[in-house]
């Protein structure tokens, strides 16, 4: 039977997170939303709701602020008709409260699985590790055997002694004509798992990133020369786990002509601005916002968008719609106004475009 290991991902305070995903499941709760959707199939008092979607499915194709944003946007007049036929009073989350609500929806599709210890040793031994790396102390010859390897403290350990030892992986492969083998984010995870077994380690099932900001600099010095502009991370990176991140970073290492060495612990940190640059997808485009902002009919009552000076961003948009001031939206809608859909690409023009102020004066 194979022994599963659960690996809960802690998020920390950082620009993505600017608060927790652990809030917001509590907001959730807080605010009625599970009087109609499940989470997981649960909903208030473990009842099943059946009145709407399921809020644990997979809601969109990609995720990340603006998409749920849109999504969420375009639902409100349906959500009013429906609050008010059944006499439920309207979420008034604030902007801070949508943003712990985002990294709770985020967090339910894209923490690690469980890791199965026996599917660890699979893996090891399915991608020829096992050629060089014995799984008892009995050397090879070509490799230390797993039992001596680093200590493995969680599954960013592996990503860091996997990307420093590439060069000499690549040479060994070279001289002994072995194919390179590629990993996935769930082989990390069951691999971390089996080397905590045999190494007689109690399983760390917690693990944490740093703040994201930390991790921007030594991103730029190793990473940023090449993945910009059309190769940019934030351009390419979709619905990936922090350890499917992980095995890119292995997988992507044969293509290089040098890897430089990274330190544990900025390891850590390249990975949490990756996962930033993901969550928040490619930037705004402020013409194409200013486009939309007419187009839309924003500017039909909102003549001076840069007035009050509020920094805007995907969840405070949210907010408008489903916070004090939806009862300015519901005047909108009485005096015939079209509620205007918003695609993930208009909410992140637009929040580009009001907060450009300071170059529209």
């Amino acid at each position: 039977m194979t022994r599963s290991v659960g690996w809960i991902v802690l998020l920390v305070s950082s620009y993505i997170w600017a608060a927790d995903a652990r809030n917001g499941a509590l907001v959730l709760e807080q605010q009625g939303c599970q009087q109609c959707h499940a989470v997981r199939g649960q909903g208030l008092e473990h009842e099943t709701p059946v009145i709407a979607r399921d809020l644990g499915e997979r809601l969109a194709p990609t995720y990340g602020p603006h998409t749920l944003a849109s999504a969420l946007w375009n639902h409100t007049p349906a959500m009013w008709a429906e609050f008010s036929a059944r006499g439920i009073t309207a979420p008034a989350a604030t902007e801070s409260e949508w943003r712990d609500l985002f990294a709770y929806f985020y967090s339910l599709q894209f923490f690690e699985p469980p890791a199965e210890v026996g599917r660890g040793k699979q893996v090891l031994e399915s991608k020829h590790c096992t050629s060089c790396h014995s799984l008892s102390r009995a050397a090879t010859g070509r490799g230390p055997s797993v039992v001596d390897w680093a200590q493995m403290d969680d599954p960013v350990t592996l990503v860091y002694q996997l990307w420093n030892h590439a060069s000499s992986m690549k040479n060994a492969f070279a001289r002994n004509k072995i194919e390179w083998k590629t990993l996935t984010g769930r082989d990390l995870v069951d691999l971390t798992a089996y080397v905590q077994s045999i190494q007689n380690l109690v399983p760390n099932r917690q693990f944490s990133l740093p703040g994201p900001e930390s991790g921007k600099p030594l991103f730029d010095a190793n990473c940023g020369l090449c993945h910009r502009d059309s190769l940019s991370l934030a351009m390419n990176l979709r619905n990936k786990t922090w350890m499917d991140i992980g095995a890119g970073i292995w997988n992507h290492s044969q293509k290089m002509p040098a890897v430089r060495m990274v330190a544990s612990d900025d390891m850590r940190k390249i990975l949490a601005y990756v996962w930033q640059l993901q969550y928040d997808g490619p930037p705004g485009n402020r013409v194409l916002g200013q486009k939309a902002f007419i187009e839309k009919g924003c500017i039909e009552c909102h003549r001076s968008p840069f007035k009050d000076g509020k920094h805007i961003t995907a969840f405070s948009i949210v907010a408008a719609a489903w916070g004090p001031a939806r009862y300015a939206h519901h005047q909108m809608l009485e005096r015939g106004l079209p509620w205007p859909n918003l695609s993930p690409a208009d909410v992140s023009n637009l929040v580009a475009f009001l907060n450009s102020r300071d170059s529209a004066r």
